[in-house]
């Protein structure tokens, strides 16, 4: 009877631990954001899951997608980038977040490499995925290879606008600027008030030559919070299209307001270049109209 019984224990034991293998990955993620994360957790539509035991964490983490995606104030960003770090010092993202605004390439380079090596013994396989692609999109260069780690994580998460963009950039990085046009786009569809969305979308039509287009997306990621006093390179960026659509008057006005934005908007080569070729062109019909 007892051989029975201990039989029937471990049958049952068999078939639980049947069930739980049969999770897919993601439910087995899935699982971990609701054990640790808290109940009242505001994805504000991203739905990447954060590797972290720490409740606040995953806010803040949810947090820093908004304000990244959505152009938010670069002080925040940091502060709540920082306090990441101090709350749980191994989550990889926690770091990867925390360079989003550094200057310097190769100190990028060096939190990039933090976070993969953090990544390594990181529980959520998303995690690991994207930082491995993060790694060898901005660190070893191999775009093919960052695509197929990020193309893993939008296999798991198609519904995550974040995880789309971020195959997007592997695509743009790699000058596959239709994929990466896709990506942008089913970004757009996931979060339809997306500005970061619309900003790329624009970016691979100025890389298409289609400067039209370009425009016209432009002013959608505008429409939706689009602004430069966070982003030196989306200033840049700005300038160009409004050139390239002969906006001339309006791009000299926008160069004279982004450069009371600090000393690296009043020194951009670029800025500076654009506003010389608008000038000229400004007094050149206004001298062909005397």
């Amino acid at each position: 009877m007892n051989m029975f019984k201990h039989l029937s224990i471990f049958l049952l034991i068999v078939s639980f631990s049947s069930c739980q293998s049969q999770k897919t990955e993601r439910e087995i993620e899935d699982d971990f954001v609701k054990k640790y994360a808290p109940s009242n957790l505001n994805t504000h539509g991203f739905t990447l899951p954060v590797d972290s035991k720490v409740s606040e964490v995953h806010q803040l983490f949810n947090d820093l997608s908004k304000n990244f995606y959505f152009y938010g104030d670069k002080e925040k960003f940091e502060e709540k980038a920082a306090k990441i770090m101090k709350l749980d010092p191994n989550y990889p993202s926690g770091f990867l977040m925390g360079g989003f605004y550094e200057q310097d390439p190769e100190k990028y380079k060096e939190k990039v490499t933090k976070a993969f090596e953090l990544s390594k013994a990181t529980t959520l396989k998303s995690e690991r995925d994207i930082m491995q692609a993060e790694y060898y999109l901005l660190v070893k260069e191999d775009y093919s290879k960052a695509q197929e780690y990020f193309q893993k994580v939008v296999d798991m998460y198609p519904d995550s606008a974040a995880a789309v963009w971020s195959l997007g950039m592997a695509y743009y990085y790699n000058s596959e600027f239709d994929k990466a046009l896709e990506c942008y786009k089913k970004s757009t569809e996931l979060i339809p008030n997306l500005p970061k969305g619309y900003e790329f979308m624009s970016v691979m039509y100025y890389a298409k030559k289609d400067y039209k287009k370009a425009l016209k997306y432009l002013e959608k990621a505008i429409q939706y919070g689009a602004n430069a006093k966070n982003d030196f390179y989306y200033a840049e960026y700005v300038a160009m299209v409004y050139n390239r659509n002969k906006m001339y008057k309006k791009t000299k006005d926008y160069i004279e307001t982004v450069s009371t934005y600090g000393e690296l908007y009043k020194n951009s080569e670029m800025l500076g270049k654009i506003s010389e070729i608008v000038t000229a062109k400004l007094d050149s019909i206004q001298s062909s109209k005397l």
